[in-house]
């Protein structure tokens, strides 16, 4: 199930910036397949919580991934690449500067 958008006219204001960039920074490095490879320690229930009800949505609905919610993987969507361009200009969330 998969919606394709050739250009987004508005970004989905819901998306928080440090999980947009772990997931499009693990999409392009090939890091990230699937829901769990985005869980970071801590929180994780919580963290699940909102990446399946906001952030996988709002980055789904934009074309910036593929998600297939039964088998719980993602994939570079459509517009993936509008997106990767950006990620060096995304905060980081480790508060280091983000990796090239």
């Amino acid at each position: 199930m998969s919606t394709t958008h050739d250009s987004p006219s508005v970004r989905p204001a819901v998306l928080d910036a440090a999980q947009a960039q772990r997931t499009v920074a693990g999409l392009a490095d090939g890091t990230v397949e699937t829901v769990a490879d985005l869980r970071v320690r801590g929180r994780a229930d919580e963290l699940a919580d909102e990446l399946v009800e906001s952030h996988l949505p709002a980055l789904e609905e934009a074309g910036y991934i593929e998600w297939d919610r039964e088998a719980g993987t993602i994939a570079p969507g459509p517009n993936f690449e509008e997106a990767a361009a950006h990620v060096a200009d995304l905060p980081n969330p480790d508060g280091e500067p983000a990796d090239d």
